[in-house]
């Protein structure tokens, strides 16, 4: 079993969480889901028994959200979390401020296990990491044999300190520029259908996917927003009136850092690039669109832009004026900052887990992959994707 007596009882928030306790409300919980459809119906006790092995293999994911006087922070307990059954809501609601509430949560019906994580936890990519250790898990407490590396974690290892370690502040470096500040975006008009999230699931192979993306001389996560962009500029021709200053569609494209950065990190590990169409700029085609999103990503992917939006963001907290602020005033003022930096100058957000890849014992006991984001009241719509062949 896993040693994590050298894991603090306490932890910060990465960069990136410390906006979400903050900006959490019932219609925004921050919270995503990832899971797997087996090619068999799930057996409880087993599950169970592999969820209490992952759980001490990382457990900086056992831990509660608490108020300090200046910032939030994660305390760890040792309450094992406990499988719930699955209902038809694509997300759970994980209220992170209620006391004592559990930042993760597992279900099961039938075939389907997800994962509902609040981002204060993680990103997509630790997320991704903790579900596979435990499916690995789960098919070994069955007599089947599947070997740890890669995705998958040893639960027999001791956690490495890199792992609950926050990266952002490596990346950072005192004197870079800030990024320059975005506008307001469109919005699809109408109102929030309140208490709803619906969900629309396509598939497509991958291989014809990433066929036509080579048509268009881009990578796969470009030609899907671009084709979204394009969807939503077919929306905005049929808008009555668009403000003035919301005469921009732009997209809101997380990017995983420790594809630039390697890093093993089960924290928050992600920055965001913003392709845009301007309106006032008159007619584009499909091909104009992605051809613009193609240039525009690989100009923001750039490790020294990526840099000045590090420097906003990790030079920010590292101010002394920042540091001594009480935290009910910290809450207003990054509530604040989550709506001017986050779905206003967003029409949509699009995010790409990538192609995942299993060990061979292990997928051939997995038939999907599932991946959803959370509710969003201001930007009303997201997309997900992962790839899984």
């Amino acid at each position: 079993m896993a040693d994590a007596s050298h894991v603090p009882d306490w932890l910060r928030l990465d960069n990136a969480a410390k906006i979400y306790p903050p900006a959490y409300s019932d219609l925004a919980p921050e919270v995503f889901r990832i899971g797997v459809t087996l090619a068999e119906p799930v057996k409880l006790a087993p599950l169970q028994r592999a969820l209490d092995r992952t759980i001490k293999r990382c457990p900086y994911y056992q831990v509660n959200l608490k108020r300090g006087l200046f910032w939030y922070y994660l305390q760890r307990h040792q309450r094992p979390p406990k499988i719930e059954l699955l209902e038809s809501a694509p997300v759970s609601r994980i209220r992170m401020r209620v006391k004592d509430t559990q930042l993760f949560r597992v279900f099961v019906r039938d075939r389907f296990v997800r994962i509902d994580f609040s981002h204060v936890l993680t990103d997509g990519s630790g997320a991704f990491r903790f579900l596979s250790t435990l499916i690995a898990e789960y098919l070994r407490q069955q007599g089947i044999a599947v070997p740890s590396g890669g995705v998958v974690l040893n639960p027999d290892d001791p956690p490495e300190e890199v792992e609950f370690t926050d990266a952002y502040p490596e990346l950072y470096e005192p004197g870079t520029p800030k990024p320059p500040q975005l506008s307001p975006a469109f919005h699809i008009p109408g109102s929030v259908l309140q208490g709803y999230h619906r969900i629309i699931i396509g598939q497509v192979p991958v291989d014809q996917a990433v066929e036509k993306a080579r048509e268009f001389k881009c990578s796969l996560t470009e030609l899907l927003a671009g084709v979204y962009i394009h969807a939503l500029l077919q929306i905005s021709l049929t808008t009555r009136r668009i403000p003035r200053n919301r005469r921009v569609i732009r997209l809101e494209v997380p990017v995983d850092m420790r594809r630039i950065h390697p890093t093993t990190t089960m924290r928050n590990f992600s920055l965001f690039v913003s392709p845009e169409i301007s309106l006032r700029l008159g007619d584009y085609t499909l091909p104009d669109i992605i051809r613009t999103v193609h240039h525009t990503m690989r100009l923001q992917l750039d490790p020294r832009e990526l840099r000045r939006t590090i420097a906003r963001n990790v030079g920010g907290e590292n101010k002394v004026i920042v540091r001594i602020i009480p935290l009910i005033l910290k809450d207003r003022f990054l509530s604040a900052m989550h709506h001017r930096f986050g779905g206003n100058i967003s029409s949509g957000v699009i995010s790409n887990l990538g192609n995942v890849v299993l060990p061979e014992e292990m997928s051939a006991h997995v038939t999907d992959i599932a991946f959803v984001l959370g509710p969003n009241p201001t930007l009303r719509k997201a997309i997900s994707v992962v790839g899984y062949c």
